[in-house]
């Protein structure tokens, strides 16, 4: 066992940064830990430096304050924008993909289900690339019925990292007269956000992804959407002016993501790259999910591999040599992954085991060294890797 600790999990979750830890110190020592509906002094600093936060955060990603609403999450946030967008807006059709997020899909599910909504899935290939003439297909008939659609497709998927093409999304939504929403979890704080090109009317983040705390994040709903449907009562649903220091971490750690942009993608898409030459020269046979391995078309942080053996406990094998890895989606942990099962087949699927690494700023090239040594270590030791990987 390496006596290194090391996080390739990053997807899931990111170790805060240093700046979020002292700003929070530095509010404990000036006595700001009043609730922010209180009416006292304390209580009114608090709700003010919420509002300062949000007001910060609107510069940054280029939107008014009033379309940010706080939330304990990216899950939140999804089951939020979708359950009540259906409601007030009256939604008779919705359309999504098999690969979004299961904080989507299933919320989704459940909809259809106690609702009259009807649902559409967009075709993918078997990289995880989205039929976007399918999309425009879909689209075209059903807007004949003159009835509200939702669009629901994330811009950079969790499990496999492919980036989608949102502005078109976007584009051949407004096209056709309906309401759009993208998860924007894996995308917020490690791109570039200007609210003003993105074609949305509804979007989620969370903190937890760039370096913030846990349990916060924010959806953005835009102002016509807002004011059309009265909004103002969204604070009281979501219990939102709650969290002080989540919402304080998740503005700091975003400013700093922002500032830092160019210079943390060059440094982790240097160790996404020696992470693939090394895969490619220490296994046989090894293949890359989903489009990951594609620098151009893919998260900059998300690798995600499929090696020739059937081992259900090598992340665990792993875990006992100190590294940290997921097999899917952390809100998925226990069952197969619903996104590699949408772009495998059946067979590869049961002959191979398929494991996602995602890198952050604190990982540097030791990390990703001892990570293909230990890897190698175990695969070399089950009898049935030199089998055909399909």
């Amino acid at each position: 066992m390496t006596n290194k600790f090391i996080y390739l999990d990053n997807a899931s979750n990111c170790r805060m940064r240093k700046e979020v830890i002292k700003l929070y110190k530095k509010i404990l020592v000036k006595k700001n830990y009043s609730n922010p509906l209180s009416f006292h002094t304390y209580g009114r600093k608090s709700k003010n430096y919420i509002e300062i936060s949000r007001e910060k955060i609107s510069n940054i990603i280029n939107c008014d304050p009033s379309e940010i609403f706080f939330t304990s999450g990216g899950t939140e946030g999804n089951i939020f924008i979708i359950k009540y967008i259906v409601k007030y807006l009256n939604i008779k059709y919705i359309i999504t993909s098999k690969l979004e997020h299961l904080s989507v899909l299933n919320t989704i599910i459940s909809i259809k289900k106690k609702k009259k909504i009807k649902v559409f899935f967009i075709k993918n290939n078997n990289l995880g690339i989205l039929n976007l003439k399918h999309l425009y297909k879909i689209l075209k008939k059903i807007k004949k019925k003159k009835k509200n659609i939702l669009v629901s497709i994330m811009y950079v998927n969790n499990e496999i990292g492919n980036i989608n093409d949102i502005n078109k999304i976007g584009y051949i939504c407004k096209k056709n007269n309906s309401f759009f929403h993208s998860d924007l979890v894996q995308f917020i704080g490690h791109f570039k956000l200007n609210v003003k090109n993105l074609l949305c009317d509804f979007f989620t983040s969370s903190a937890h992804k760039f370096y913030g705390p846990l349990g916060i994040g924010f959806i953005y709903i835009k102002k016509n959407i807002n004011d059309k449907l009265n909004l103002n009562k969204i604070n009281n649903i979501i219990l939102e002016n709650k969290n002080l220091y989540g919402i304080l971490g998740l503005y700091k750690a975003l400013e700093i993501s922002n500032n830092l942009f160019l210079k943390e993608k060059k440094k982790i898409l240097k160790l996404k790259k020696y992470c693939i030459f090394l895969l490619k020269k220490n296994f046989f046979n090894i293949k890359f999910n989903g489009l990951s391995n594609n620098l151009k078309k893919s998260s900059f942080y998300i690798l995600n591999i499929r090696l020739p053996i059937i081992d259900d406990l090598l992340h665990i094998k792993l875990d006992l040599k100190n590294i940290m890895i997921s097999k899917s989606s952390s809100c998925n942990f226990i069952n197969q992954s619903h996104v590699l099962k949408n772009i495998l087949n059946k067979k590869s699927i049961r002959n191979t085991t398929s494991i996602r690494i995602s890198f952050s700023i604190f990982n540097n090239i030791i990390d990703i060294e001892l990570f293909i040594y230990e890897l190698k270590k175990i695969i070399y030791n089950n009898s049935n890797y030199l089998i055909k990987i399909n």
